[in-house]
């Protein structure tokens, strides 16, 4: 077999004109099981530049053992691809793993000169930089107007409304254009509250940055001038580039200043060519690292390959399915540009609106939405933007396959029908054939109202697509564990859910699946042989263990297992530290316990549970965490304030139904989003004397308006699945998924936006309820416990009624 050693040397003696050779002859020598065909599959689609290719073949070339040291040296490009490697069926190349957490992931983040994990990164950086305001540690992803690191609550405006600073700067210069479309042309220059809260405070120190100044400004400030004169401000200069005095767009930067492209090209990448000599724009490297021009860099061997067509091997014009095209031979279709109506080799010459290759570039003002946006077409009253084009009527065109009059996909199909053809290229195998089982899938892929979606979420080069072409084929059974070799992904988990809810694959917890294997994988992150058997009893005899006996059956929630993943990690870190300060859990005593707290964050709290099994099945004494106090304990809301709010939502049709009832349960009824989220629609009752609805042991009847409320949005409730929307879904508020609801953190962000705050709510809700109503009934009809009941209740003049009832 061919050790990397000897075939190291032979690369120097491959041919140029087929760069990946040599990495091809590395590999098979490495991976005799692999065939040549698919080492060169991954190659074409993992190397889709030559820069890349490059860089990777010049590693292995320096250094072949790159791909079975194990250790994190090179460039990223070596990384990827021995995970590739590893994905395809390698077994001798190994993946290099990060040298602080030794995960395998990814390694595409530096941190001291050395290549480590993005989670890795990130946790050192937020342990290492502290708040320059007030010195914490937490959060700190936030720089004030000196350029400082400071956490959110710190930061400079924290809390305001940008957009309205911005109105208040910039309405003085704009007389005749509303607030209202100046309040969206700010909003559309850029979508982070953050960067147009930096943008009040340029124009805040420099108020000539409006008048002619803004040159000198940041990116994000040039693209608000260009959204502003766009409505035609006459006060508001849009600056020309300070270098050629043009009207170009200042994308670029050059020393203090925004300047054209082709004054950055002349000021910043003009270096002496390595070819000819003269001082030019850089347009090319050799494979040494040396510049060429664009003349010098045309005549470059390296960029050389053989046309597939004139067999002459010549400059790459352009790269096709069906292989390389010289530029003699490549040639965009012929058709009429649907912007400057001149027939002309186009881009999208299939489709409803081709457009050239000099149109497509150029930004123009679309006339109907009045911002400046690539052109997508033209009309007689002017350009149109993309969305703008969408929505004309010259935009529709009939398909050729369905005949149905829509905006067209590509090669004169509407969106349905390229759908089908996408989702069938995929699923169909060898024979010809849709394989036997994955029909469900095909009528959920295709039978959905939003192909479009669809169609972007399976083009080529991406998971989805790749992961469905492997389960049309017979080399991979139709199963979880196919899939779970692809994972985490989330278009691999979408497909997953697909599967389930077309009923191909069984319905599985895929929140405790996603435990088992962080805890598993925290475990075998353990040195110590004694910690590891340790917490791994604690891990999966108590913590999992209790977790399963809990939910009897029932699937996991996302909170429950984050639970349980922090107890376990805190358990590693406890015992970790331990062995650094010179001794074990079982030789510990409360000073030690007290230090670490000290000396950690309130993250070391988690650590409680494991502390007392420990304590309490004699692998420790004497030991004790505190349990976590809230050290900001949330207020409950006015009831004036309350009541104001339950009366807007009953009332105010404006705002959306599932909004409308999920709030009022909460103000009302004192319900957690979890539980809100939650419902079912079988808990809706209707009978003769109204609507009820099941939250404790008895139904709860509805008052008039409330009931209808929900009796409408029973009827009215839909999906916000792309996929399987019709598909019987049994939640009262649906989620992303068919078969799943809406999850708590979205509501709590949605309520959020209509002022009702979840805990403040809940609590005065309450309070109000436990004043008036025994806590035995509020336990019976809205599910809360009787403790809860009794820690916001006001007096205890129920006390003797609930205990009556319940010794019953």
């Amino acid at each position: 077999m061919t050790s990397p050693a000897q075939v190291g040397p032979a690369l120097a003696a491959e041919t140029r004109w087929d760069e990946v050779a040599p990495v091809v002859a590395l590999v098979q020598g490495l991976e005799p099981g692999l065939r040549e065909a698919v080492i060169r599959d991954l190659l074409k689609n993992f190397c889709v530049s030559r820069v890349k290719r490059r860089r990777l073949v010049r590693a292995l070339y320096e250094n072949p053992e790159l791909l079975t040291c194990g250790e994190p040296r090179g460039p990223i490009a070596v990384d990827d691809f021995i995970h590739r490697l590893v994905a395809a069926g390698a077994k001798r190349v190994v993946v290099p793993l990060c040298p602080l957490c030794r995960s395998d992931c990814t390694l595409d983040s530096t941190l001291n000169g050395q290549r480590v994990c993005l989670p890795c990164k990130t946790k050192f950086r937020a342990n290492t930089r502290p708040c320059t305001s007030c010195g914490s540690t937490l959060n700190v992803n936030c720089r004030d107007r000196q350029g400082r690191p400071v956490c959110l609550p710190c930061r400079p405006g924290h809390g305001e409304d940008p957009v309205a600073r911005l109105v208040g700067q910039i309405s003085p210069l704009t007389p005749g254009v509303a607030v209202d479309r100046l309040q969206e042309a700010i909003r559309a220059s850029n979508k982070q509250p953050y960067a147009l809260l930096k943008v009040s405070w340029e124009i805040e120190d420099r108020p000539g940055l409006l008048t002619g100044e803004g040159a000198e400004g940041s990116p994000h400030l040039i693209r608000l001038l260009e959204r502003v004169t766009a409505l035609g401000a006459s006060r508001v200069v849009l600056p020309p580039c300070p270098q050629c005095s043009e009207e170009h767009p200042l994308h670029f930067k050059s020393g203090s200043q925004r300047v054209c492209r082709r004054c950055y090209d002349r000021l910043e990448r003009t270096e002496q060519c390595s070819g000819c000599g003269e001082d030019r724009v850089v347009v090319g490297r050799t494979e040494a690292g040396a510049a060429l021009c664009g003349t010098c860099n045309s005549k470059n061997p390296a960029n050389f390959e053989k046309c597939i067509r004139c067999d002459r091997t010549a400059p790459v014009g352009r790269r096709t399915p069906e292989g390389v095209h010289c530029r003699a031979c490549y040639r965009l279709p012929v058709d009429l540009c649907s912007v400057c109506c001149r027939r002309r080799p186009c881009i999208g010459a299939s489709t409803s609106s081709p457009i050239c290759d000099s149109c497509s570039q150029v930004r123009r003002l679309c006339h109907r939405c009045g911002r400046i946006q690539k052109a997508r077409a033209r009309v007689p009253e002017g350009h149109l933007c993309q969305s703008c084009f969408a929505k004309d009527p010259v935009a529709f065109r009939t398909c050729a396959d369905c005949g149905e009059v829509a905006v067209l996909w590509g090669h004169g199909l509407c969106p349905p029908c390229a759908c089908r053809n996408r989702v069938r290229e995929l699923l169909v195998g060898p024979d010809e054939a849709i394989r036997p089982g994955m029909d469900p899938v095909f009528t959920a892929l295709t039978g959905t109202e939003n192909a479009r979606t669809v169609l972007r979420w399976l083009e080529p080069g991406r998971k989805a697509a790749e992961v469905l072409a492997l389960l049309g084929t017979d080399d991979a059974p139709i199963s979880h564990e196919t899939l779970d070799r692809h994972t985490p992904n989330k278009s691999v988990q979408h497909i997953r859910e697909v599967l389930v809810t077309a009923r191909v694959l069984p319905a599985r917890d895929e929140h405790m699946i996603a435990l088992l294997a962080s805890v598993e994988a925290s475990l075998e992150s353990i040195a110590d042989p004694e910690d590891r058997k340790l917490i791994t009893a604690f891990a999966r005899w108590d913590r999992i263990g209790r977790l399963r006996h809990r939910l009897s059956g029932r699937h996991a929630t996302y909170h429950q297992i984050r639970s349980v993943r922090c107890e376990v990690k805190a358990a590693i870190r406890l015992a970790a530290w331990l062995r650094q300060q010179g001794t074990e859990l079982g030789e510990c005593h409360q000073g030690h316990i007290d230090r670490w707290l000290v000396a950690g964050t309130s993250v070391c709290l988690h650590a409680r549970p494991f502390v007392r099994w420990a304590v309490a099945n004699h692998h420790a004494k004497g030991l004790e965490i505190p349990p976590p106090e809230r050290i900001h304990p949330t207020e409950p809301l006015d009831t004036e304030r309350r009541i104001a709010l339950a009366e807007k939502l009953l009332t105010d049709s404006s705002i959306r139904l599932d909004d409308r009832v999920a709030g009022l349960l909460v103000l009302l009824f004192a319900q957690s989003l979890a539980t809100v989220a939650a419902l079912r629609t079988d808990q809706v009752i209707r009978d003769d004397r109204g609507v009820h609805l099941r939250l404790g042991d008895e139904p709860l009847h509805l008052p008039g308006p409330l009931g209808v409320l929900v009796d409408e949005l029973v009827a009215a409730r839909r999906s916000r699945a792309i996929i399987g929307r019709k598909a019987p879904n049994p939640w009262l508020f649906p989620g992303n998924h068919p078969t799943r609801n809406l999850t708590p953190a979205t509501l709590m962000t949605r309520l959020k936006r209509l002022g009702v705050r979840a805990r403040a709510t809940q609590h005065a809700a309450l309070r109000d309820l436990g004043a008036e109503l025994p806590a035995t009934v509020i336990n019976r009809l809205l599910g809360i416990s009787i403790i809860s009941v009794d820690r916001w209740r006001d007096g205890g003049e129920y006390g003797a009624y609930a205990a009556e009832i319940a010794r019953r």
